[in-house]
């Protein structure tokens, strides 16, 4: 018993001793980097930490006492959306006046260099090969191969020359047409289960309506398979035991999972343990994705080599990388068939649950502004045909002249960014300049650029007030930096671009440099196909609640708005995976005004 005592208490002593030594190896290397810094007293890149504290926000705010929650907030996943500017503002107290923009979070997990600074957002999103795309996201989005998003070096540069080269116009084109198409059928069953009233309708049910049109254009896009609205309940093509949108919705919904526990064990996982059914469904899942694609690209490899078929129009992004590895170029290396199962996966997971919180986001915004839905009406009326045919809505000449709802989407991702940092590692000691000076990351820093905060800097304030409609009056108690104001995308006539170009470092929805999102075209595309089928002939507005006033709604949508968190994107907690009938979601009018 006193061996066993002693045993215990000095391999306690051991840990103890190790974790101490870490932090203070962190301090040491934290105090030479020379900016200032902010001590957790956790590891900042625990696993288990990064999944309990997300879904435990609210929880662990009340429970700590407010300086240490102060800190440990910073820590979350997503806090970048919930604390804005916060702790740069408050570093800007300690060490001078002009604002803060670049600080230390120093844990028992080693570094992490955050910044908010345009200059040095600028630099590390410029220098791929100095600051690399990190290892966990190979794991997470690299779990059928390498891609454009998971790897460094030549081998990204080999993807990028290639993912980039085949999403032209003729994508985007199609993109733009089956988002037109899907919405069509989104009105019409919102309308169709509606037969008390013919000129509106209300739904819980239109943000997961909004993932299914992603997730369909997504699948026509990228492996041209034309999903029918009203094939809700279809059945799984023979060999398989589910669809292609719920296995794929499956394995998206549930990244973190799939990353990190191995296909055979999760097919394999005992009907005993806790989670069996739920683990099973995401092995099968993960399997199937593979399985299928791999199907799709051999089915679509034999119809390129019909020799009367070589001069195919094909207008997906599987045939134009299949034409790219047939090409045999000289100069570079084809993809392999993993690389292109990867590749597609990782276009449809990354766009298609980006695409609709911002979709998600933009519809309780047009319910609760609604002047600028007005606003954004008149483009609307001014583009679209008299007739109110959405067949006529064309990509060619409408997609480039619907500033208003560009500047809509930008705005929209400028205050709910799905993605609120830039998350790049560093192997080797670095030197980067930033607006206050030099500084020289050790290796293995971990280095976070905070668009949320960029997107809120004062640089922003009052930009292209000439724009403003005249409703869009300053509000002396909020900074305009923090106001929902669109027309702030929009130039005044006469300038060399009609949208607003922001200095470079201060917006990275999609990141910036060499590697911006590759499907950032496709979801500027599909966000106004949307907008401009569904506006068309509704506009869109709040189910009001008994007895609620406009001012009440509008707090309550500011509400919805707010409580936002951290899932595999930044998304409204509680309005999707909803029914339509009973208290859940957020109800959604949509009216008839044509």
């Amino acid at each position: 018993m006193p061996y066993t005592l002693l045993l215990s208490s000095t391999l306690l002593l051991l840990c103890l001793s190790r974790t101490v030594y870490i932090l203070l190896r962190n301090i040491i290397n934290a105090r030479a980097i020379g900016v200032p810094m902010l001590l957790v007293p956790i590891d900042q890149t625990s696993l288990l930490w990064l999944i309990l504290s997300t879904s435990n926000r609210h929880r662990l705010q009340r429970l700590l006492p407010r300086w240490l929650w102060k800190r440990v907030s910073l820590t979350i996943l997503g806090w970048e959306f919930h604390e804005q500017l916060r702790p740069f503002k408050e570093l800007t107290v300690h060490h001078g006046d002009e604002l803060c923009k670049s600080f230390l979070l120093v844990g028992f997990g080693g570094l992490d260099f955050w910044t908010a600074d345009p200059k040095a957002a600028q630099e590390i999103c410029l220098r791929v090969h100095d600051f690399e795309v990190p290892r966990a996201m190979e794991a997470a989005l690299g779990q059928y191969g390498p891609n454009v998003m998971t790897t460094n070096g030549d081998i990204w540069a080999r993807h990028r020359r290639i993912v980039t080269s085949v999403i032209d116009d003729r994508i985007l084109k199609a993109v733009f047409d089956e988002s037109i198409r899907q919405t069509s059928s989104l009105l019409g069953q919102t309308f169709s289960s509606h037969t008390s009233h013919t000129d509106l309708a209300d739904t819980r049910l239109i943000f997961d309506m909004v993932k299914k049109i992603t997730i369909h254009v997504l699948f026509h896009a990228s492996m041209g398979t034309k999903a029918e609205w009203s094939d809700e309940s279809g059945e799984p093509e023979p060999g398989y035991r589910m669809t292609q949108i719920e296995s794929l919705t499956a394995v998206v919904s549930n990244l973190a999972g799939a990353a990190i526990i191995p296909t055979r064990i999760l097919t394999g996982w005992p009907s005993w343990l806790p989670g069996h059914s739920k683990m099973e469904a995401l092995g099968r899942a993960k399997v199937e994705v593979h399985k299928r694609t791999k199907s799709k690209l051999e089915r679509e490899r034999s119809y390129i080599s019909a020799s009367e078929r070589r001069a195919s129009k094909t207008n997906n992004i599987m045939h134009k990388l299949l034409q790219e590895s047939e090409g045999h170029h000289p100069r570079y290396k084809s993809l392999s068939e993993d690389e292109m199962v990867s590749t597609l996966f990782v276009l449809t997971a990354a766009g298609f649950e980006t695409t609709a919180t911002t979709l998600a986001y933009a519809i309780v915004l047009l319910a609760r502004h609604a002047q600028w839905q007005d606003w954004l009406l008149e483009e609307v009326d001014a583009l679209t045909p008299t007739d109110n045919n959405t067949q006529s809505i064309d990509y060619v000449t409408m997609f480039p002249r619907a500033s208003r709802i560009m500047a809509f989407m930008l705005e929209t991702v400028r205050l709910y960014s799905p993605a609120p940092h830039v998350h790049r590692e560093v192997k080797s000691q670095q030197t980067l300049h930033t607006s206050t000076g030099t500084v020289r990351l050790p290796p293995g820093t971990r280095v976070y650029v905070n668009s949320m905060a960029l997107h809120l800097l004062p640089s922003w304030r009052d930009i292209n007030r000439q724009s403003d409609p005249d409703f869009a009056k300053p509000d002396p108690d909020v900074l305009d930096e923090y106001t929902f104001r669109p027309s702030r995308w929009i130039n005044p006539p006469g300038s060399p671009h009609v949208i607003y170009r922001p200095p470079k470092g201060t917006f990275l929805p999609w990141a910036m440099g060499p590697r911006v999102c590759p499907g950032q075209k496709m979801a500027q595309v599909e966000f106004t196909a949307v907008l401009l089928a569904m506006m068309q002939r509704h506009r869109i507005s709040a189910t009001p609640l008994e007895g609620e006033g406009q001012v009440q709604m509008q707090r309550r949508l500011d509400a919805r708005l707010r409580d936002s968190r951290w899932v595999t994107v930044l998304q409204m907690n509680g309005v999707f995976d909803v029914k339509e009938t009973g208290g859940e979601g957020l109800s959604i009018r949509v009216s008839k005004r044509k």
